[in-house]
C-alpha cells in the first residue's frame, strides 16, 4: 500500500483535533512535568517502543494489572479490542477479530499463538496463575506469520514473565472476595553472587463456583470454581548478554477446578428409544443460567509441569538467540451431560500432552541502514485423549445401562520453519520491511473405538481410505513501510499473509480438512502529542479469509465426534482506536472504539441442532445444506467501546492513593456461523471495573477494594451443540458474575 505525506498530515490532523480538548484542562492543572508512559515491548522478537512497532498491540505491564484488577485471562476482554475468551470442556478458546480455535481434538490448533515467556502453549489451560508475577502482556491483532509462524493467523497473545533481578526484592499478597474467593501469592528475588540470580513465585487460589449446583448428591458441587490451584516457578539466570546470559526456568501447576456445566438452551430429546424416554422425564430447566441442578459429580483438573532454557550471546552488532522447552500436561474431567438431576449420562475425558519446542535465532542491532533477523523453529507435541460417555435408559422393565462409548485417540503434530525479517532504512524517516517464513506441518493420529452403546464400531483410523496422516506446507511473507512523519508521529501500512495447518477429523471419520489462508492489509498511526500528554492509535484492517476451518460435534459412521469442514470465504474488515490522555497531575482517561464487519462471503452448513433442516436445492454439493453466505463471522462484535478513569492523589502524611474506574460497551455478537437469534446471539451489553487502592507511607503496604461486573450481568460466552445420543441440543457456558473483594500487598526492603 503507498504511503504520502498528505495521507499522514491528514492523519495528524485528526489525532491533534481530538486531543485539543484536553490541552486545556492539561494546562490548567500545570501538570507538564507528566508523560505517558511507554512500554517498551518484544513483538518483533526484539526491543522496541510500542509506538514504534508497526503492528496493531496492545501492552500491560504488572503495575497496569494491579491497577485495574486484570486478575485472570478473561479480565483481559474489558481493555483489548476485539478480543474473545470463551471455554469449552478443559481449556480456553481465544478469538482476535473473529479469528480463533475451532474443536477440541489432538490436532486442532487455535489461530491465535498463545504464549508464555516466549513458549508456544498449544492447548492453555487456567487462567489466574499465568497472570502474577508478571513483567508484561502484549496482544497482537492481525497475522503474525512471519515472526510466530502457521497459528498466528489472528494474533498472538504473549505473556512475559519476570526475570530475576540483580538485587533483593520481596512480595506478600493476600485476597478475599465473593464466593470465599482466596488467594496467597508471594515472590522473592535473590542475588547469589555478581554472576547469579534466582527468583521464585508462588500462588495458591480457592473459590466456590459461580453456577450454583442444588443437586444433593454425594460429591457434586458448584460450577466453574476451584478447591485449589497452586502454581509455582523457579528461575536462575547467569551471566549477562555480552558474555553469555543463561536463564533456566521451571514451573508446576496443579488446576483443581470444581469442573463445568452444561445450562441447556433448549431440549432436542434424541438418541436411542429407551434414552429418548428417560431425556424426556427432565423436568424444566432453571430460568436463571447460574443455577444448575446436575446430580453428576463434576471435575477439572489439570498438571503442568514446563521449563525451558535460554541462551542470548552478543557479539559486536550481533546478537544471538536460543531456547528449549518441554511442557507435560495431563488433564482429567468428568461432566454431567445430560445436565439435569436425571441419570442419563457422564462424559469423561482424560487427555495426556507433551510438547517440546526449540527456537534459534541472530539479528544484528538498529544501529545501521539495515536490520535483519533470521531464525530457525521446531515444535513437536502428543496428545492422547481417552473419551468415555456412560449411558442409562428406561424401559417399563426400568432403568437400562447401555455398553459405554470408548474411544482413543493419539495425535501427533510437528513443525519446523525458517524465517528472516529485514527493515532497510532509505532516510532517516523512511523504512521498508520485508518478512518469509516457510513451514512444514505433519499431522499424524490413530482413532481405535472400544466401545459404541452396544451398536457396531466405526472404521478405526487408519483404514484403507484415510492414512491418519496429512503434510502441508506454506510461504507466508509480510511487506510493509513506515515513516516518521515527526518525532510524535509515526506511520505504517502493511501487507501480510497467515496460515493455519488443515488436518483431518480423527474423531469421527478421517475425512480430511484444508489450511486456513488469510491475507491482510493494514495501515495505521501512532501519535504522541502535547508533549506525550496524549496518545492517539488508529490501526485499520481489511482481511480476505479463506477456508475458514468451523467444527460442529455430530454422528458419522454410527458414532459421535468432532467434523470439521471449511468455510469457502469470508471478509473482515474494520478500525480501532485506543487513546489515553493525562487530563491533569491527578487524572488519566483511557478511551477505545472498534469497528468491525466480519462476514461469510460463502457458506454451505446444516445447524445440527434443527430437528427438521429445510433441505437447499442449491447447494453445490448436493446435500441440502442453508446458504449461509452473509452471516457474521463468530465471536466478533461489530462496535465495542472502553473508557477508563485512573486517578491518583498523595496525602499529607506520604501514604497515596490510586483508583481505577473501567466500563465496557460491546455490540451484539454470535458464538456461532448459524446466527440462530435466541441460541447464539449475545445481546449488546456493558461492564464495569473498578478498584481503589490505599498505599501506605512507607510504600511497602498497600490495601486494594476491587470490583469487577459491577452491573452483574451474565452473557453466553460459548455455545456446544450436545452430542446425538442424548439429542442435539444447544448448550451455553457463561460469564462470571458481579466479584466484590479486597487485596493486601506487602513488599520487603
Amino acid at each position: 500500500m503507498a504511503l504520502t505525506k498528505p495521507n499522514g498530515i491528514a492523519l495528524s490532523c485528526i489525532a491533534a483535533a481530538l486531543a485539543t480538548h484536553y490541552a486545556h484542562a492539561q494546562e490548567e492543572s500545570g501538570s507538564a512535568q507528566n508523560e505517558l508512559e511507554v512500554i517498551k515491548v518484544t513483538a518483533q522478537k526484539k526491543v522496541t517502543s510500542i509506538q514504534d512497532t508497526p503492528v496493531a498491540i496492545t501492552a500491560f505491564t504488572g503495575n497496569m494489572f494491579e491497577q485495574r484488577g486484570i486478575d485472570d485471562l478473561t479480565n483481559l476482554q474489558s481493555y483489548v479490542p476485539a478480543l474473545h475468551i470463551g471455554q469449552e470442556q478443559d481449556g480456553f478458546k481465544i478469538s482476535l477479530r473473529g479469528i480463533g480455535l475451532q474443536g477440541t481434538s489432538s490436532i486442532s490448533d487455535s489461530g491465535v499463538a498463545f504464549y508464555i515467556d516466549n513458549n508456544y502453549i498449544a492447548r492453555p489451560a487456567g487462567g489466574s496463575s499465568v497472570f502474577y508475577d508478571i513483567e508484561r502482556i502484549e496482544v497482537l491483532r492481525g497475522p503474525q506469520g512471519t515472526l510466530y509462524g502457521r497459528n498466528a493467523t489472528g494474533g498472538v497473545v504473549n505473556v512475559i514473565s519476570n526475570t530475576p533481578k540483580e538485587y533483593f526484592e520481596a512480595e506478600a499478597g493476600f485476597t478475599y472476595g465473593s464466593r470465599n474467593h482466596t488467594e496467597f501469592r508471594g515472590v522473592v528475588n535473590l542475588p547469589v553472587n555478581d554472576d547469579v540470580r534466582t527468583r521464585f513465585s508462588a500462588v495458591y487460589t480457592k473459590e466456590d463456583g459461580y453456577i450454583v449446583n442444588q443437586s444433593v448428591q454425594p460429591g457434586t458441587q458448584d460450577f466453574f470454581g476451584t478447591n485449589g490451584d497452586t502454581t509455582v516457578r523457579g528461575q536462575v539466570l547467569y551471566g549477562t548478554p555480552e558474555t553469555v546470559e543463561i536463564l533456566l526456568s521451571g514451573t508446576y501447576s496443579d488446576i483443581d477446578g470444581s469442573g463445568m456445566n452444561m445450562t441447556y438452551l433448549e431440549r432436542n430429546p434424541g438418541g436411542p428409544p429407551p434414552v429418548r424416554a428417560l431425556v424426556n422425564t427432565i423436568p424444566e430447566d432453571p430460568d436463571d443460567p447460574l443455577i444448575a441442578s446436575n446430580d453428576a459429580p463434576a471435575f477439572n483438573r489439570t498438571e503442568t509441569t514446563s521449563g525451558f532454557i535460554r541462551m542470548i550471546k552478543q557479539s559486536g552488532e550481533l546478537e544471538g538467540f536460543v531456547q528449549a522447552s518441554y511442557s507435560d500436561q495431563i488433564t482429567r474431567s468428568q461432566q454431567d451431560f445430560d445436565g439435569s438431576d436425571v441419570d442419563i449420562s457422564i462424559f469423561n475425558k482424560d487427555q495426556d500432552n507433551i510438547s517440546k519446542s526449540v527456537e534459534v535465532r541472530l539479528s544484528s542491532d538498529d544501529h545501521t541502514a539495515l536490520s535483519w533477523i533470521v531464525g530457525g523453529y521446531y515444535f513437536y507435541e502428543d496428545t492422547f485423549i481417552f473419551r468415555r460417555v456412560r449411558l442409562n435408559g428406561v424401559t417399563p422393565g426400568g432403568i437400562l445401562n447401555l455398553p459405554d462409548f470408548l474411544l482413543d485417540e493419539d495425535g501427533q503434530g510437528k513443525t519446523l520453519a525458517a524465517f528472516g525479517n529485514a527493515t532497510y532504512a532509505l532516510q532517516d524517516d523512511l523504512r521498508f520491511s520485508l518478512g518469509v517464513r516457510h513451514t512444514q506441518d505433519e499431522k499424524t493420529g490413530t482413532k481405535v473405538t472400544r466401545g459404541n452403546f452396544g451398536t457396531p464400531f466405526p472404521p478405526d483410523i487408519p483404514n484403507a481410505q484415510y492414512p491418519g496422516v496429512a503434510e502441508f506446507s506454506k510461504n507466508t511473507w509480510m511487506a510493509g513501510i513506515e515513516y516518521d512523519y515527526s518525532d510524535d508521529v509515526f506511520v505504517y501500512a502493511r501487507r501480510s499473509t497467515g496460515y493455519k495447518a488443515g488436518g483431518f477429523n480423527l474423531t469421527s471419520n478421517g475425512l480430511p480438512y484444508e489450511p486456513e489462508n488469510i491475507a491482510a492489509w493494514e495501515f495505521g498511526i501512532k501519535s504522541d502529542l502535547l508533549q506525550r500528554k496524549a496518545r492517539i492509535n488508529l490501526d485499520t484492517f481489511y482481511y480476505d479469509y479463506q477456508d475458514l476451518q468451523l467444527t460442529t460435534l455430530t454422528t458419522v459412521n454410527n458414532a459421535p465426534g468432532q467434523f470439521t469442514t471449511n468455510a469457502a470465504q469470508s471478509t473482515i474488515y474494520g478500525a480501532e482506536i485506543e487513546s489515553q490522555f493525562i487530563l491533569s497531575s491527578n487524572f488519566k482517561l483511557l478511551a477505545s472504539y472498534s469497528y468491525i464487519s466480519a462476514e461469510f462471503d460463502e457458506l454451505y452448513s446444516t445447524d445440527n441442532r434443527d430437528p427438521s433442516p429445510v433441505v437447499n436445492p442449491d447447494d453445490p454439493a448436493g446435500l441440502g445444506r442453508a446458504n449461509l453466505a452473509g452471516n457474521k463471522v463468530p465471536y466478533v462484535p461489530q462496535s465495542t467501546i472502553q473508557a477508563g478513569v485512573e486517578y491518583n492523589t498523595s496525602l499529607s502524611d506520604g501514604a497515596y492513593i490510586t483508583a481505577a474506574v473501567n466500563m465496557l460497551w460491546q455490540d451484539d455478537m454470535y458464538l456461532r456461523e448459524h446466527n440462530h437469534p435466541k441460541i447464539d446471539k449475545v445481546e449488546a451489553y456493558t461492564k464495569t471495573d473498578a478498584t481503589v487502592t490505599y498505599h501506605f507511607p512507607d510504600d511497602q503496604l498497600s490495601i486494594t477494594a476491587f470490583v469487577t461486573n459491577l452491573e452483574d450481568d451474565v452473557q453466553k460466552t460459548n455455545v456446544y451443540v450436545s452430542p446425538g445420543f442424548i439429542g442435539q441440543s444447544a448448550t451455553a457456558a457463561y460469564s462470571k458474575p458481579r466479584t466484590l473483594g479486597l487485596r493486601v500487598d506487602y513488599r520487603f526492603e
